[in-house]
């Protein structure tokens, strides 16, 4: 395996509908496709993800060594929510981007 330093282009995803999770269509395909894209250029040891799903009135970093999944969503069929996907965190990059963030003047 690549364990590259070089970063990578920056990628917006909008995930859309919970429901693509069961229901894939043409996205299933899509994220498969550009999951080998990413192993292809080497694969990165951290991703940082961005997202404004959050109750917080300011930003929060999630810095655990290990995050389990959060459902932040309701009304869905029950086999979404047994879906789960507890990813490993990057406390050092974590604490990084904190740095980067405080560098800039944001909260």
């Amino acid at each position: 395996m690549d364990t590259t330093t070089a970063p990578l282009a920056p990628i917006f995803l909008s995930h859309g509908s919970p429901m693509t999770a069961l229901e894939p269509g043409e996205v299933g395909p899509f994220w498969q496709q550009l999951g080998r894209a990413v192993d292809a250029g080497g694969r990165p040891r951290a991703i940082l993800a961005i997202s404004a799903h959050s109750l917080a009135r300011e930003p929060l970093l999630m810095a655990a060594a290990q995050h389990t999944t959060v459902h932040d969503f309701g009304g869905f069929p029950e086999p979404l929510y047994r879906l789960r996907y507890d990813a490993p965190g990057a406390p050092a990059l974590a604490a990084q981007t904190a740095g980067l963030l405080r560098a800039a003047g944001l909260p």
